[in-house]
């Protein structure tokens, strides 16, 4: 009976150890995508539609595995909307030193090369309704509309990058994202 009761304890704890978490422990659902491994819930705007991260032509991650892409929508066939990824704070990468938070982040956003033409619009550092600390920085670059947004959670920051073809659509997607909402 003892045994029997080992054999049972270990299959259950194999088993959970089966179910352990990662990053992109994330689903779409309806017009929403909820994370489980951080715990949050995101709806987007009407306007953008799920776009398979596969097949956007993104940076490689680093071989150290500290960005992990959760979502991207997009609006229609147009170049325009929202990557989310989540970058691993004081990850320290032979091309850097760990970001710190997301102040830190988004001052290595901001340093444009001249070429981007970026001019800085806005760059706040607030709570959300949902108490999340939320550092963003709004610009513009060759004559489109972006923005990027911080939120730290846990030992990451979930970036939001949005790019807009209009100011109205940019400030659609940025009310969007900083009603960013925690789940149980």
């Amino acid at each position: 009976m003892r045994a029997r009761k080992v054999v049972h304890f270990l299959f259950l704890l194999a088993a959970l150890r089966g179910i352990s978490q990662s990053p992109n422990d994330g689903r779409v659902t309806g017009s929403s995508y909820e994370n489980s491994y951080f715990k949050f819930s995101y709806a987007w705007p009407a306007m953008l539609k799920p776009y398979d991260t596969n097949s956007l032509n993104l940076p490689q991650s680093s071989p150290y595995a500290n960005e992990f892409m959760l979502l991207a929508v997009r609006q229609g066939d147009e170049p325009f909307g929202i990557v989310v990824v989540a970058e691993r704070l004081n990850a320290i990468t032979p091309h850097s030193r760990g970001i710190r938070d997301g102040e830190d982040f988004l001052d290595r956003v901001a340093r444009f090369p001249p070429e981007q033409h970026a001019v800085i619009q806005e760059r706040k550092h607030f709570k959300n309704p949902a108490g999340l600390t939320i550092d963003q920085l709004i610009y513009t670059e060759k004559g489109g509309y972006s923005s990027a947004t911080a939120v730290q959670i846990g030992n990451f920051l979930i970036v939001f990058k949005c790019n807009a073809k209009t100011s109205s659509d940019l400030a659609e997607m940025n009310k969007s994202v900083v009603a960013l909402r925690p789940i149980q």
